[in-house]
């Protein structure tokens, strides 16, 4: 036989190795004195051979197997004088058990990935998923693991280095990268990076157009999360978050910090709150950290700051588990004296109870946190409005939902990709509580008035929490009233079954309503109290101040530009989202329709060129605003990237 290349020669006698039942393995070549080509090659059996002895082997603790016995067989080739390679000698015949066809392709030399394997296995394991739940669902589309074509240890092996082949301009290098690519998708993404005295990155924020428009309709309140560590540096990683009308946690934004010091922390809450048009939060929710505390009363001074419970139950696990013999009962006592009291003596009698009961006077972790109690139990921050957002946070585990996709072995630009699946999992949730919202309504077992009203207005979670309220004022009574001014009557308002009493106050010129528990000022809605009283006044609808637009199923129908007035920054960036998002859909629904017809495709691409040159004509004539807040991101952008990509490949053309 007579092969164009060597590689030509090499493929064939692999194929036939891999038909007849062994792996083949490129031998010895010669090359040419002068022009360094091939002039002989010989492929052989992968069993040729004996493995060459060494010494170290006997320090070996587990050896490798033994592979080699001198099999003979191998297919030799030389170069003629017309170019091309003849084959020279060939021997069939094998000292050793050749393979089933069932098993070849479990052979070294069958094992190959393709470039498309390669790219699909790449984009799964963007998605999240594991090597080996990649390689089983190739097996799935191919009829059987034989016809992969390679095992999961080969995809394990490949993907780090792709990997590496996208990192090769650098860390920093990637991390822009990335953040230049957002933008092109989403004009209205921001970002923001801090650098040390070298130049080089240290901090890193983010926030897409969503989060903008959320943090306008929901920013009332956020937590601020920093329990989530990034790769083997162990960078904190950082989530502003909130909670929506469908009492779902939203991301606001997110930030990369190379350490959490004063200084770190005051950077970032002003990028966040000069991101968010100037809007600063009514309550700010963090874990017990002293430079969070400090930089929070610089930038946020007439935000409430409080200890966020979730973290707060977390630390208590990690401090007392090993203390306390039975710490489930110890948590529900615990728990209750978080959540169950309403009066400061009664939260002071139940906490020292607890102590006692077991026996942790002198814990001092237990004594630190009594001390801070003003700022993390429900009975100092009635005054405060928090959405409810601590038991949204124990419910749904932010934490949970990031480990879904974000492992601690992750660069940094495989870990913002997956925190990009993390954002679209939380807005598909989302999307789902509209849908939910908009094709049902909910069943009233008693056809009140009041709920009927409400049932159009809230969202079902915000319904469900209104409706228990209702049935609650069933069991109150009125005991007194007095009367205060000529407008202001107070009542007192027993519940059944409890010995406490509540405080209701009511003005007759406006039919404003407050009562002692606080609970219209921290999760704002009407309490159970309040509406005995408005019952007993006859007022059968809800002042229209007692509905917080925030948790009615309307909260986004809004003009996007007046809504957002106070959270994007006055350069036209509303205008740009809505504009932006109106073309992305349209565009869109043509590229799906049209793909599949070859004829609409070319319509369609003929018509894109046209429209491409007419919208480069339009914009021909446009000037800068030298003070806009593009004009300075892209300013800023430009002398910044060559000091980030110093030492990178690419960074003449990033100076260009």
């Amino acid at each position: 036989m007579v092969f164009k290349t060597e590689d030509e020669a090499y493929d064939f006698y692999n194929r036939y190795a891999g038909k007849m039942g062994f792996s083949a393995r490129k031998a010895n070549r010669t090359l040419c004195n002068y022009t360094r080509e091939t002039r002989f090659r010989k492929f052989c059996c992968f069993r040729e051979g004996k493995r060459v002895l060494d010494k170290r082997r006997l320090n070996v603790k587990r050896p490798r197997p033994e592979t080699r016995c001198g099999c003979m067989a191998e297919m030799k080739i030389s170069r003629r004088e017309d170019g091309f390679f003849h084959v020279i000698a060939f021997n069939e015949a094998h000292n050793h058990i050749i393979v089933s066809p069932t098993t070849a392709h479990m052979l070294r030399s069958q094992r190959k990935i393709s470039k498309a394997q390669s790219a699909q296995a790449k984009m799964v394991d963007d998605s999240g998923m594991t090597p080996k739940a990649s390689t089983e669902s190739m097996a799935k589309c191919s009829d059987g693991c034989e016809n992969v074509g390679f095992t999961s240890m080969d995809l394990n092996n490949n993907l780090p280095s792709c990997r590496t082949r996208n990192m090769k301009k650098g860390e920093a290098g990637g991390i822009i990268q990335y953040f230049q690519d957002m933008r092109l998708k989403d004009p209205s993404f921001v970002y923001a990076i801090q650098l040390d005295q070298a130049e080089l990155v240290t901090n890193l924020f983010w926030a897409d157009a969503q989060m903008i428009v959320d943090y306008g309709h929901f920013g009332d309140v956020v937590c601020f999360d920093t329990t989530c560590k990034t790769n083997n540096e162990n960078r904190p990683f950082t989530l502003f978050v909130g909670v929506n009308n469908y009492k779902n946690l939203i991301i606001f934004g997110a930030a990369l910090l190379y350490d959490e010091t004063v200084d770190t922390f005051e950077w970032l809450f002003k990028t966040f709150i000069k991101t968010m048009g100037g809007k600063k939060p009514k309550t700010i929710l963090t874990d017990d950290d002293a430079a969070m505390a400090k930089a929070i009363n610089l930038v946020f001074p007439e935000t409430h700051h409080r200890l966020c419970v979730w973290h707060m139950f977390q630390n208590t696990t990690k401090h007392l588990r090993c203390v306390i013999d039975n710490f489930e009962i110890f948590s529900k006592d615990f728990s209750s004296c978080v959540y169950d009291y309403e009066n400061v003596d009664e939260f002071e009698n139940a906490w020292e109870s607890m102590i006692n009961k077991y026996n942790l006077q002198e814990n001092n972790w237990l004594r630190k946190l009594y001390n801070e109690r003003h700022r993390w139990d429900l009975v100092f921050g009635r005054h405060s409005f928090s959405a409810d957002i601590s038991i949204t946070l124990r419910n749904e585990r932010m934490n949970g939902c990031l480990r879904k996709y974000l492992n601690i072995k992750h660069d940094l630009s495989r870990f913002l990709l997956h925190f990009e699946k993390v954002v679209a999992d939380k807005r598909y949730e989302e999307l789902k509580a509209e849908f939910a919202a908009t094709q049902s309504m909910p069943t009233l077992t008693v056809q009140v008035e009041i709920l009927k009203y409400v049932s159009r207005i809230y969202t079902p979670p915000i319904f469900s929490m209104f409706y228990n309220e209702v049935w609650q004022q069933l069991n109150c009574s009125i005991e007194e009233d007095h009367v205060v001014s000529e407008t202001i009557t107070e009542y007192i308002v027993s519940v059944s079954g409890k010995n406490r009493q509540y405080t209701v106050a009511f003005n007759s010129s406006d039919d404003s309503i407050s009562c002692s528990c606080k609970k219209f000022d921290y999760i704002g809605i009407l309490c159970g109290h309040a509406l005995k009283v408005l019952d007993y006044r006859r007022i059968k609808m809800i002042p229209p101040r007692y509905i917080l637009r925030r948790w009615t199923v309307d909260a986004k129908v809004t003009d996007i530009v007046t809504s957002c007035s106070s959270t994007i920054s006055s350069d036209q960036s509303a205008k740009t989202i809505m504009r932006y998002r109106e073309m992305y859909h349209l565009l869109i629904q043509i590229a799906k329709r049209a793909a599949p017809v070859e004829d609409a495709y070319k319509v369609v691409v003929e018509t894109a060129e046209k429209l491409s040159k007419e919208v480069a004509e339009c914009l021909k004539d446009m000037t800068f605003d030298l003070n806009s807040t593009a004009f300075n991101i892209g300013l800023q952008i430009i002398h910044t990237i060559p000091s980030l990509l110093q030492g990178t490949p690419g960074l003449e053309y990033a100076n260009k």
